[in-house]
């Protein structure tokens, strides 16, 4: 588990890492969701993101240590390869792959809910259609395809100039909404009275509802096998993209709330009236109508490449699951010009439009999206635990406050989940019945094939097997005191190092029932030659004798009780 592992060529430094993170992170889900936890909560959705943000910090901790344990790029897909069973490793996968693919139909749905509302602007009087759910649902199915096409043609998902001027705009937005409140302040915080309208169930529906938009920070995880020196710079880029996401989230959050709402207005009823776009309405009254045009533009950016950002690491999970016969094999098949996984991608594609259809609205599709991360994130402070019993020596980075800290984690994360689910009972049903098919499919379709793939790579790779918490125990029946050197050192040879086991096994001869003696010096003999072999190459021991009539018929016995 070194911190290079096979030839990898590293050419990601802290700049960039980081701007992976921040440009899943900052934008897409803060645009398109803060009118929905302003509905849920009022003015409370500063408390729900700050929330938010301590239960992603618990979970961005666990990521680092399991990223600088396996700084190979993949993600949670790869860490639950590496410490669980095949079986729970595409549970794992099947998890995280879908929760790329309803982020980005929740991201396609606020791209179209901004491309309306930009249009919208341009008539005084827009025509019908323009706000029609045809129409929305028609926008968002269109850019998933054309973000898919664009995919299948290059590997890019886009540039770090978007990044920088994300944060500038916002840092401009909070200047101006700074600006506004000092000049109306005494009037302004009579909107932040009630704070919390809808009591906690409101607060926990709007960490429900926003959770996905502090997802991101985990995709520079997924890029570590890229990231120089990965013990400094993943640790650092996961925890600056997270902080510069609270950093603009929660004053943005709060200047709307108090210098943000139009006269005339309340800030649920603004909430109420424009949910997908409050934040341009914010911006509109901040800075006036260049505000409004500026935040749209910008909006409409992000949700573009966080859609091409989604599309890009579900359709990875998908082509890596079917490396490994956890998928169809024929996902991993790549372009012959474009060396791009396209029928992964089209499959990709193909699902968030159907999710599209189904969810229907921003609200639906981020409590869906936040309920499938929270999974996941349950799952990513869950293998750091494991890791660490299993691997107490790994060279990764340790976990502050380890197991608190990650169980946390686990409690908080399946805690909302479970709430989350029965809050928006479409998002439990979605999230469900993707379970149950996955559940399906891996026992009926794909598990076969891939526990006899997994099985070759467990022979090939030791460390497998320690970090699954296996030990592998060898059979070795032996009968004749000449051969039981060379037996003994057989089963040692097939015997994984480390963590393997050799069980050696004599069985005497009952031939017939009044036979009195069973040689049983003979037997000593042949356990004393193949135990003193089989300790010459270090290995863990167990010898066994018994008596048979039938060599063969007590060879399948003892095998089948010692698994």
């Amino acid at each position: 588990m070194s911190e290079n592992p096979g030839h990898t060529q590293r050419s990601i430094g802290l700049f960039d890492a980081t701007s992976i993170g921040v440009g899943a992170i900052v934008g897409g889900g803060i645009l398109a969701l803060a009118g929905t936890a302003f509905a849920a909560t009022g003015p409370g959705a500063v408390l729900a993101f700050l929330l938010n943000g301590l239960i992603a910090l618990t979970t961005a901790l666990s990521f680092t240590e399991l990223a600088t344990a396996f700084p190979q790029s993949g993600g949670t897909y790869l860490f639950a390869k590496r410490v669980v069973s095949v079986g729970a490793a595409f549970n794992v996968g099947w998890v995280v792959w879908f929760a790329s693919i309803v982020a980005a139909a929740l991201y396609a749905l606020g791209f179209a809910a901004f491309a309306l509302d930009g249009c919208g602007a341009l008539w005084s009087e827009p025509p019908a259609w323009l706000g029609s759910p045809t129409t929305y649902a028609a926008v968002a199915l269109g850019s998933t395809l054309f973000c898919t096409a664009f995919l299948v043609r290059t590997e890019g998902t886009g540039g770090n100039w978007i990044n920088v001027l994300k944060v500038l705009v916002f840092g401009l937005l909070i200047v101006g909404g700074l600006w506004a409140w000092q000049r109306d302040r005494p009037e302004a915080l009579v909107q932040l009275k009630p704070f919390l309208p809808h009591g906690a169930k409101g607060l926990f529906r709007a960490m429900g509802y926003t959770f996905i938009a502090l997802q991101g920070f985990d995709l520079v995880a997924a890029a570590a096998g890229k990231i120089k020196r990965p013990r400094r710079n993943i640790p650092l880029a996961m925890l600056l993209s997270l902080g510069i996401a609270l950093a603009v989230y929660l004053p943005l959050l709060l200047l709307i709330c108090i210098a943000g709402v139009p006269k005339g207005m309340t800030l649920e009823t603004l909430a109420m009236a424009s949910a997908e776009t409050m934040v341009t309405r914010a911006a509109g009254v901040f800075v006036g109508p260049i505000g409004f045009w500026i935040v749209l533009l910008v909006g409409l950016l992000s949700m573009f490449s966080a859609l091409v950002a989604n599309l890009f690491a579900a359709s990875h999970i998908a082509a890596a699951m079917a490396q490994d016969r956890t998928l169809p094999h024929l996902l991993a098949r790549r372009h012959p010009r474009f060396a791009t996984p396209h029928l992964a991608l089209w499959c990709t594609g193909g699902l968030a439009c159907v999710v599209i259809l189904l969810v229907g609205d921003i609200g639906p599709a981020g409590a869906t999206a936040s309920l499938i991360f929270l999974v996941t994130f349950a799952l990513a402070n869950l293998l750091c635990i494991m890791i660490r019993v299993r691997k107490p020596d790994h060279t990764g980075v340790r976990t502050p406050g380890w197991p608190v800290v990650p169980g946390i984690g686990v409690v908080t994360c399946v805690g909302l989940a479970i709430f989350q689910g029965a809050a928006v009972p479409a998002a439990g049903v979605i999230a469900g019945a993707w379970l149950v098919m996955g559940f399906f499919c891996f026992v009926w379709l794909f598990g076969p094939r891939a526990r006899v793939y997994d099985a070759g790579r467990e022979a090939a790779d030791p460390d497998l097997l320690e970090l699954r918490g296996r030990s592998p125990l060898v059979l070795v029946p032996i009968a004749n005191p000449a051969n039981a050197e060379t037996m003994a050192l057989l089963g040692t040879c097939v015997t994984p190092p480390r963590v393997g086991r050799v069980l050696l096994l004599n069985i005497t001869l009952l031939k017939s029932e009044d036979q009195e003696s069973l040689k049983f010096e003979t037997t000593a003999e042949i356990l004393r030659i193949s135990m003193t072999a089989a300790l010459r190459g270090r290995f863990r021991v167990e010898s066994l004798a018994t008596v048979a009539r039938d060599p063969w018929t007590e060879i399948d016995r003892v095998a089948r009780s010692h698994r």
